[in-house]
């Protein structure tokens, strides 16, 4: 066994769980098996206190870590007078490397996936590389093709993610015996340093912004969600930390040095190293590196002088920092082409992290004038910063005079200014603040969201309001993200000023903008903080507006809201002030009614005397103001009234609203219905009333009534609420009805435009209603008696027609286009769900490009695009690979105006992360956004995270496996075979542990859950794999005696199992027995995989002509041609 080998370590866990999950079984406790593990092993790190321990707990954990650094000397601290010579002895980072790299046996070395990886690489393939290295199941490579895989992985790495994926790789190199070549190790360490420096720039943005919600949380500690923001925030930076990228990359690279494999590394290698190390000053590690970099090959550039001083600077090593500065200056003239500024500024930002600012003055004022080196207000700005941190603003003031007041001066920039601001609003020199907002504002607000929020704070804490939405008006303005605790915080403290119409106001303004970037519903603790505004708010116009705004995010009002709006409204009324009134429901006079009217029935519906008291004085008011009445409150109220037995009130209610209805327009209708619009308008509002409440059989019953009746044709619109009311039903034998009794009525009108139009309504919406049920067959029904009367269907009735149109084999983006064409040919007014069906269709069968091709047409037709749409466009990416697409896409949707969170979503990236990329990180903060948008994980998320945390190396057992427990209690999620099949598969396919895997099986029929085919596939698998044959064969006869239908899959199975033993007979035993076709119910139809499966195994025995054969029966059935030729391409060249 090799030493560090966390691969093989785990290897030796597994076996320890098989007998732990043995023990759980006895007990029949899951919990039992959860708590006996330790949690969280197998990770690559551990925190610097687990690294202070005794000698024997360090070499156990260097066996476990082979990226863990051995203990460092923390009381070294270097003075001003060390000098360069000394640091070449100091202690520095050491690695466990050496002694895992050396091997133990002889490495084996599987070719053929080795071929197929250099194969793919030589073509750029990356996604491709990755995904067959995955699919190996841990088989060893050589040396080139692990290289190529790392490589491939850095080329996929997606920024702002742990380098998981790719240090895997290494961790299994290092445990099969492989030596990485330089190329590698050079891979390796560039990808750690650009991670490092990553790191290094979030960790800081999350410290601003947890300075910044601290500051906030002073200010609105009532509303603020500070507490669970800076927990979430402390985790993230804590995890972050964690990583140790620099410490990896120094092990890297020593391991390299030692491996005498450094002829791949280049200057900038060496330099991205300075740059990490720089950063705390680690100059032990920093002369280590720069030794090599002398001693070798290459020769320090100007950008190595630059780290270096960057490096003794943040030591405190002055001397040391002058002594790198005269080397360069000694030899600058050979150095490659260079910007001299750079490393002038490198000396400044040196003297500034030591604490000597007017030593950093000096160097720009005498050296780089002296020198003649062109001075910018970077390290002007670097020297403010310090300064402002050491809180001299003597040094700050006078320098601020001397940039502003121009001359050969630069001029101070956004950063200037954004750091000015933060600073005299910490010190509460408000005229100066406002100055520096003022010069801040002419510029750039980028990357100045900190200081402004500093600044907004100051201004809440002195009682300047306008101040405070003067800058979240600038910010929303240049489109920065206002974040709800700064929003909470500006509104709180306008309510605690003892202003509530006033905070309504403000509420209302930062409302719409926080709704610009971010998604309101009533979990927003500012709809939650507008909420209690409205509760208490003195005036019914800022209730009403107010109220108004938050039903725009479809966040209902508290009954207290309504209370004290109706009451507001009761006092209006009793001194029939109508100038008031008016004023009051102004904003949006058919929604004020509408809140009113809403507000009378949710807070009096069940006092109907006080009910109809209110009612019909809003409808009083209504008549005095001018206002019309929306036909739903007025078959909400007559309903009510009749439901309650206030005939006498409902009577009185229909005669009072007459008059302030809406009347049809269209005078042909006119011309068709009764001389009695009174009685007219009566037929079609019961008819709207009773479908409105869902009552479709009393509606249906008032059609026939009047069925007769030639002055009782109904309006084409009013017949489409009934057939789409119906609809949501899943009520298809009522529309049928609808139908029938309606199509003789609309056949019978006189006037032939109209007759045509009702018809056409008539037998879309039923159309549409047959393709819902996937009817295909009485769908096309309706469309053919369009096509008889030169009518076509509207765009909802092509995408409903196309839902239903489902091809197993063929590829449906055909289906989709043919419709698509079709209805482009007639223009056919597009509609979102039609262009939403399209591009379902089109994403399944992986038609990025077109897909992307469509959106844009859409958005240049006017056509918004909703939350389906962007899952649409996110499923192309992804299936595509195409992570950075698929990423833009989900932040756009996020900050649309319409965004409403969707499940499916948040699932696919999950999918994706766990399934393509192997990446687990990622897949967990998707889960976390999940959550953050108020959605409940379902049985296909947690069975994803089951995947995550069983399939992804480091793999974590024990938490993969408390997921069947957790997803019961926190969500009541239940588990089901699927998720136990996840476990076994993981077990007995990734983990090569049989046993635990059949412990899995059998804890699964303990808890009552019957195996489903997914199961009994995954245990086949594991049975297979291992050359069990007799096993799985017995499983097969045990699946068909639970009448458990057997799969394409499962078959392929037994296709690979033969095939691998030689047993090629049975092999295409199991392919013949299989359908190109369901020709009945047993039947199982040969999938693409199942040829691939085939064709494999003959390949694999030298039979390439009876391969031919297979793919020959394949290029016959319509599968998609990418899918063809990937099998084709497992044949030999001819």
């Amino acid at each position: 066994m090799y030493k560090g080998s966390a691969v093989l370590n785990s290897v030796t866990r597994q076996s320890a769980l098989t007998k732990q999950l043995a023990t759980l079984h006895a007990a029949n406790k899951t919990t039992a098996f959860i708590s006996s593990i330790p949690a969280r092993s197998g990770k690559l790190y551990t925190t610097s206190k687990a690294l202070n321990t005794n000698a024997d707990d360090k070499d156990q954990h260097l066996n476990n870590n082979p990226f863990a650094p051995l203990a460092r000397s923390s009381s070294f601290k270097p003075t001003a007078t060390t000098a360069l010579a000394k640091h070449s002895t100091s202690i520095r980072f050491h690695s466990s490397v050496a002694r895992q790299l050396a091997p133990e046996t002889e490495a084996v070395v599987v070719e053929e996936p080795s071929a197929r990886i250099l194969d793919l690489a030589r073509r750029n393939r990356h996604e491709d590389v990755v995904r067959v290295f995955a699919d190996s199941k841990s088989s060893p490579l050589n040396e080139k093709a692990y290289e190529a895989v790392v490589s491939s992985y850095g080329s996929t790495h997606n920024k702002h993610e742990p380098l998981t994926a790719m240090l895997s790789v290494y961790e299994q190199m290092v445990a099969n015996g492989i030596r990485p070549t330089s190329k590698t190790y050079a891979i390796l360490i560039k990808n750690l340093c650009a991670r490092d420096a990553e790191v290094n720039r979030t960790t800081n943005v999350i410290r601003r912004k947890m300075d910044v919600q601290s500051t906030s949380s002073e200010v609105a500690p009532a509303v603020n969600r500070s507490t669970s923001i800076l927990s979430r925030q402390g985790d993230t930076l804590q995890a972050l930390e964690a990583e140790n990228n620099m410490e990896r990359a120094v092990a890297v690279f020593e391991q390299a040095v030692k491996d005498n494999s450094t002829q791949d590394f280049d200057v900038a290698l060496y330099n991205n190293l300075l740059r990490g190390l720089s950063y705390t000053g680690n100059i032990q590690d920093g002369i280590f590196i720069y030794e090599h970099l002398e001693s070798g090959r290459l020769h320090p550039n100007s950008t190595t002088f630059a780290m270096l001083m960057s490096m003794f600077g943040n030591a405190g090593d002055l001397k040391a920092v002058k002594e790198c500065f005269s080397e360069y200056k000694l030899v600058s003239n050979k150095l490659p082409s260079h910007d001299p500024s750079y490393v002038y500024n490198a000396l400044v930002f040196a003297h500034v992290n030591a604490g000597d600012l007017q030593g950093a003055l000096q160097v720009v004022e005498r050296t780089m004038a002296h020198d003649k080196v062109p001075i910018t207000i970077s390290p002007y700005n670097r020297i403010l910063f310090r300064a402002c941190a050491d809180g001299d603003m003597e040094l700050v003031d006078s320098l601020v005079t001397k940039l502003e007041a121009g001359g050969a001066m630069p001029k101070p920039d956004a950063n200037t200014y954004g750091l000015l601001l933060a600073t005299y609003s910490r010190l509460n020199r408000l005229e100066d603040a406002h100055r520096a907002f003022t010069s801040l504002t002419k510029l750039s607000l980028n990357r100045q969201y900190g200081h402004l929020t500093e600044y907004v704070t100051c201004c809440l804490h002195h009682h300047q309001y306008t101040r405070a939405m003067e800058a979240l008006s600038a910010m929303t303005q240049f489109g920065l993200e206002l974040d709800v605790n700064l929003c909470c915080s500006v509104v709180q403290s306008v309510k605690a000023s003892d202003k509530p119409a006033h905070a309504a106001a403000i509420a209302r303004q930062v409302l719409q903008w926080h709704a610009k970037t971010r998604f309101i519903d009533a979990k927003s603790p500012l709809a939650i903080l507008a909420m209690d505004i409205a509760e208490q708010v003195p005036t019914l116009r800022a209730s009403l507006d107010l109220l108004n705004a938050l039903k725009n995010f479809s966040v209902a009002p508290s009954t207290r809201a309504l209370e004290n709006t109706l009451q507001l409204y009761q006092n209006i009324h009793n001194t029939r002030d109508m100038t008031l009134l008016n004023h009051s429901v102004a904003y949006n006079v058919p929604r004020s009614f509408g809140l009113l009217f809403d507000a009378s029935l949710r807070v009096y519906g069940h006092q109907i005397d006080a009910y109809q008291d209110l009612v019909f004085n809003l409808i009083d008011d209504m008549h005095t103001s001018g206002a019309r009445l929306d036909s739903k409150i007025y078959a909400q109220v007559a309903s009510h009234l009749q439901d309650h037995g206030a005939l006498d009130a409902e009577a009185a209610w229909k005669k009072k609203t007459a008059d302030l209805l809406p009347r049809p327009t269209s005078t042909d209708q006119s011309q068709a219905t009764a001389p009695d619009s009174k009685s007219d308008a009566e037929y079609h509002t019961e008819l709207t009333l009773r479908t409105n409440v869902g009552d479709l059989p009393t509606a249906l019953e008032i059609l026939r009534t009047n069925a007769s009746d030639p002055n009782r044709v109904p309006l084409p619109n009013v017949i489409r609420d009934m057939i789409q009311k119906a609809n949501k039903m899943n009520d298809i034998t009522t529309a049928m009805s609808i139908h029938d009794v309606v199509s003789p009525m609309f056949e019978r009108l006189d006037n032939p435009d109209l007759r045509k139009r009702s018809l056409t309504t008539l037998y879309n919406d039923m159309l549409i209603a047959h393709a819902r049920v996937m009817d295909l067959e009485s769908a096309k029904v309706f469309y053919d008696k369009l096509r008889q009367m030169d009518q076509l269907p509207d765009a909802d009735a092509y995408g409903a027609l196309l839902t239903c149109t489902v091809n197993d084999t063929t590829d449906e983006s055909l289906d989709a286009m043919v419709i698509y064409e079709e209805a482009k040919k007639h223009n056919v007014r597009p509609t979102v769900y039609f262009y939403n069906v399209i591009l379902s269709k089109l994403s399944k069968c992986r038609k990025k490009d077109k897909v992307l091709e469509m959106f844009s047409e859409m958005k240049s037709l006017g056509v918004t695009p909703n939350s389906i749409t962007y899952a649409n466009l996110i499923s192309a990416c992804l299936r595509c690979s195409a992570e950075n697409k698929a990423v833009r896409f989900f932040d756009e949707m996020v900050a649309s105006s319409n965004y409403q969170p969707r499940i499916g979503v948040f699932n696919a990236f999950i999918q994706f992360y766990v399934e393509q990329k192997q990446d687990r990180a990622s897949a967990l903060k998707f889960f976390q956004l999940l959550k953050q948008a108020n959605l409940s994980p379902t049985s296909h998320t947690y069975k994803l995270l089951i995947q995550a945390y069983a399939s992804i190396a480091p793999f974590d057992m024990v938490t993969a496996h408390s997921m069947l427990t957790d997803m019961n209690k926190r969500h009541h999620v239940k588990p089901t075979a699927t998720h136990y099949a996840t476990l076994v598969r993981s077990y007995g396919c990734m983990h090569r542990d049989v046993a635990s895997a059949e412990a899995v099986y059998h804890e699964m029929q303990k808890a009552g859950i019957p195996p489903n085919d997914l199961v009994y596939q995954a245990m086949l698998d594991s049975y297979i794999d291992h050359h069990m044959m007799d096993k799985a064969e017995s499983l097969y006869q045990d699946m068909h005696k639970h009448n458990v239908k057997s799969s394409p899959y499962i078959e392929n199975l037994f296709i690979r199992g033969y095939g691998a033993m030689g047993q090629l007979d049975k092999a295409a035993q199991v392919f013949d027995k299989m359908q190109d076709e369901l020709v009945s119910k047993e039947a199982i139809v040969r999938e693409p995989s199942t040829y691939e499966t085939m064709v494999k195994a003959y390949v694999d025995s030298g039979d390439v002509s009876k391969a031919n054969v297979v793919l020959t029966m394949m290029q016959k059935r319509d599968f998609p041609a990418k899918v063809v030729e990937g099998v084709a391409s497992l044949l030999p060249p001819a």
